[in-house]
């Protein structure tokens, strides 16, 4: 049976990335490119890529032996078998193969680093599920879904858009809708909790008066005063 083979890029559907297909919440990224969807798959082993019916399709499962192979009739042989020599490979002095012969080059996908990148400006993070698309256009295509409460790194502001920093996308860039501040949080400064951390102490340190806690608490729609060692929070 020949093996199936995937497109580079989907037009339609993803392809997804979880540990396990049955478990949505395991899920670490949905991708239009195969080339970054199975780059995803590499940085968290154990887990998978998979297509729009739930098959695995990276890394490449092992194929069970049936054994069928050892229950054929073959044919019975007079005398061993003759192998033929084997051509002998052309040195050179140096015990090298010649110089005129040269390995094919290995098509790779490049990903921009981050010195291609522009500045980040600000940051934003997702008040609900969102679309990433490749251009600030509702018609536009969807290179992969953020949840809730990603944090995105700003380029730009463009008219109820921001553009953004995205892995998945082929260029490095993407756009995610937010007319009117409906669907991101923005602020230009990030902080990463750490142990001993509360809001109040927080805004004394980041805001220079520990009452603007409140700020800080409604800037990342928390619900209560209580955070956790590694959150990522906006800064007013």
């Amino acid at each position: 049976m020949s093996k199936k083979e995937y497109p580079a890029k989907l037009t339609t559907g993803y392809y997804r990335v979880r540990v396990d297909w049955e478990d949505e919440s395991s899920q670490l990224g949905a991708y239009r490119l195969l080339a970054n969807a199975k780059a995803k798959c590499d940085e968290n082993p154990g887990s998978r890529v998979f297509d729009n019916d739930g098959n695995v399709i990276y890394p490449e499962e092992a194929v069970p032996v049936t054994g069928a192979e050892d229950n054929e009739e073959r044919e019975v042989l007079d005398k061993p078998e003759e192998k033929e020599p084997e051509s002998p490979v052309e040195e050179s002095e140096a015990g090298e193969q010649p110089a005129d012969k040269k390995e094919e080059p290995v098509d790779e996908v490049e990903f921009p680093t981050a010195e291609e990148l522009p500045a980040t400006i600000a940051y934003g993070k997702l008040k609900t599920l969102m679309n990433i698309r490749t251009s600030p256009d509702l018609e536009s295509e969807v290179v992969t879904v953020y949840k809730k409460n990603t944090i995105v790194e700003i380029a730009e502001f463009c008219d109820g858009w921001l553009k953004i920093k995205c892995p998945e996308a082929e260029n490095g860039l993407a756009y995610v809708l937010n007319s009117a501040d409906t669907y991101a949080f923005t602020a230009s400064k990030i902080y990463e909790v750490h142990p001993g951390d509360n809001l109040w102490k927080i805004a004394e340190k980041e805001l220079g008066d520990g009452t603007r806690y409140g700020e800080i608490r409604s800037l990342n729609g928390l619900t209560s005063n209580a955070i956790r060692v590694g959150m990522k929070l906006l800064i007013p």
